[in-house]
């Protein structure tokens, strides 16, 4: 296991173009907490102040009121949320926040990083970028959800999110959150799953984790690819 990177590494490489100051600033004010798996970090309905994960892997998750699960993204070390409130403090989250591991984040009082920005120009335009790279992904999602058929959906989350969430000794995610992030019911993600394993380009795991076979077999179903430069959520 690597070392765990800092709140100060994180908030220089994401946002590189603030002044040093403002990056020092940053890294005093945040609030560092740890988390256990599943873990509810955030519930939906209250703001959700701006956060980068420090350690392990968290999910968007939204529970509809027939029951069925549905998921964002998840999320790993160095992702920045919670933009949002920075221009909306009062803004409800859409979403929960959970842990799929232990870990820790570092969250920040949105209107002491809205008065940064509008000190500082060029965390502002950092902000924005950040902001505009997650709507080009979300985006990305959209086309997924639309164009796309619910074994495809599969193969594109095992491609993006195999190695790390599923093809692992003890995996991070459960086979119902893989059924949240292509948006199906778990029979469906259970029929798109065997037809996977059926094609000999996956192999189901003891313990609930996904081997992935063959990858590049795998990939060859996706027909929505990320946008350059995007960020891999």
């Amino acid at each position: 296991m690597g070392a765990i990177e800092s709140v100060g590494s994180h908030v220089a490489r994401l946002l590189p173009g603030a002044a040093p100051s403002t990056l020092r600033r940053l890294e005093w004010a945040a609030r560092t907490q740890t988390f256990c798996r599943r873990d509810i970090l955030h519930a939906r309905g209250i703001a959700l102040p701006p956060f980068v994960v420090l350690d392990g892997h968290v999910m968007d998750r939204r529970v509809a009121e027939t029951g069925q699960v549905y998921a964002a993204l998840i999320a790993g070390p160095g992702y920045l949320g919670g933009l949002r409130s920075i221009s909306d403090p009062n803004a409800e989250a859409f979403y929960e926040l959970v842990a799929l591991t232990d870990g820790s984040w570092a969250t920040w009082d949105p209107g002491f990083v809205r008065g940064l920005a509008q000190e500082d120009g060029r965390l502002a335009v950092g902000l924005l970028d950040q902001a505009s790279d997650f709507g080009a992904v979300l985006n990305l999602r959209l086309d997924e959800r639309s164009f796309e058929t619910a074994r495809q959906r599969m193969a594109a989350i095992l491609i993006r999110y195999g190695k790390a969430i599923f093809d692992t000794p003890r995996p991070v995610a459960r086979r119902a959150d893989l059924a949240a992030m292509i948006g199906a019911s778990r029979v469906m993600m259970g029929r798109a799953l065997r037809e996977l394993e059926a094609d000999g380009l996956v192999q189901r795991e003891h313990g609930g984790g996904i081997r992935i076979l063959d990858k590049e077999r795998l990939a060859g179903l996706v027909t929505v690819a990320s946008p350059d430069g995007a960020p891999a959520l």
